[in-house]
């Protein structure tokens, strides 16, 4: 079946989290090799997940897997790449703001498909390419019956390996994040766009605290 772009890298996303937010502890002799980093502490996020309820993860479990989800990406680096030129403009305050609500979104919008997509799926790493401190590794992901190819760009931050973009079926999230907010930025305005980014967390967040009875929850 196919899906569209949106839903294919909210899928795929999902199934990066898998591998990802488990590299949160202390690096070890996985620093020089980004598979490695990558699949260092697997086990121990399915520790934590397998030990919560099938149908909804406790508060205090989904703030612990997003302490792993905030160690794995370098959010401040995907933020800067999504407002690409625009991010120069905002003065240092604006961006640590819309850091942190770029970066909660990401974190709110995709992980109750995460928890699902953890118990189903496993990507397989199939190469990497280091040059320096930067690196991308080549892998595979199953999403219902495709199987999507994922690039993952890595660069150092303070000596250790960081997530900065997806490329998913040869699409860059980074910049298709950069192109989508350099379209309403230039019919809107900076303004606008961090106001309407402040109403979709705090949605986000409201959903989590109040889920309704019956249905999804709004995205």
């Amino acid at each position: 079946m196919k899906m569209d772009f949106g839903e294919l890298s909210r899928a795929v996303w999902c199934g990066v989290w898998v591998a990802l937010c488990a590299t949160a502890v202390g690096a070890t002799a996985e620093d020089d090799d980004p598979i490695a980093f990558l699949k260092s502490h697997d086990a121990e996020v399915q520790a934590v997940l397998a030990e919560a309820p099938a149908d909804s993860l406790p508060p205090a479990v989904r703030e612990e897997i997003k302490k792993h989800i905030n160690a794995a990406f370098d959010f401040r680096e995907l933020s800067r790449l999504a407002l690409g030129d625009h991010w120069d403009e905002r003065s240092p305050d604006e961006r640590d703001h819309f850091a942190e609500t770029f970066s909660s979104i990401i974190r709110e919008q995709n992980f109750d498909s995460f928890s699902r997509y953890y118990r189903e799926g496993e990507i397989r790493y199939e190469s990497a390419e280091v040059q320096e401190d930067a690196a991308v590794v080549q892998a595979l992901a199953p999403v219902r019956d495709e199987e999507i190819e994922i690039e993952y760009k890595l660069h150092r931050v303070e000596g250790v390996w960081r997530i900065y973009d997806l490329v998913i079926d040869g699409v860059s999230t980074a910049e298709g994040n950069r192109r989508r907010y350099a379209r309403y930025i230039e019919k809107n305005g900076y303004e606008k766009l961090i106001v309407q980014l402040d109403k979709q967390l705090a949605r986000l967040r409201e959903a989590v605290l109040s889920p309704p009875s019956g249905g999804a929850t709004e995205d």
